[in-house]
């Protein structure tokens, strides 16, 4: 799919987007007071700290560079600071992943598996 600002695809690779996807979780989980989502926006309301702000600028400008169909800006207020994640109409299924990944929590592999030392002789 695509749209007058290009393809509908990120650019990263496997490792740097589990790492990326690693970076948005952080931020939710750290600085985000409120998440608010439409059918083509996502909203983040920032914990009011400067350095949620400084996160928030900062991986909302590495999220441009690898998804440039994204419609990514700060929205700055008296009382609050709002990232704004936007998407082209007939990409509403790309943002509703992306926001089941910010809400999901990270999930761990297995534990190793000893064997049990009661099934050898």
């Amino acid at each position: 799919m695509s749209t007058d600002c290009g393809p509908i695809a990120c650019s990263l690779e496997a490792g740097a987007l589990t790492e990326r996807i690693g970076q948005w979780q952080a931020l939710v989980a750290g600085s985000v007071s409120t998440l608010e989502v439409q059918a083509t926006t996502v909203r983040m309301v920032l914990d009011g700290s400067d350095g949620a702000l400084l996160r928030a600028a900062a991986l909302g400008q590495l999220e441009k560079a690898c998804c440039p169909f994204f419609d990514i800006s700060i929205d700055l207020a008296a009382d609050a600071c709002t990232l704004r994640l936007g998407v082209p109409e007939g990409a509403e299924e790309v943002l509703a992943a992306f926001v089941a990944m910010l809400r999901a929590e990270r999930v761990l592999p297995p534990p190793a598996q000893c064997p049990d030392p009661r099934s050898h002789p």
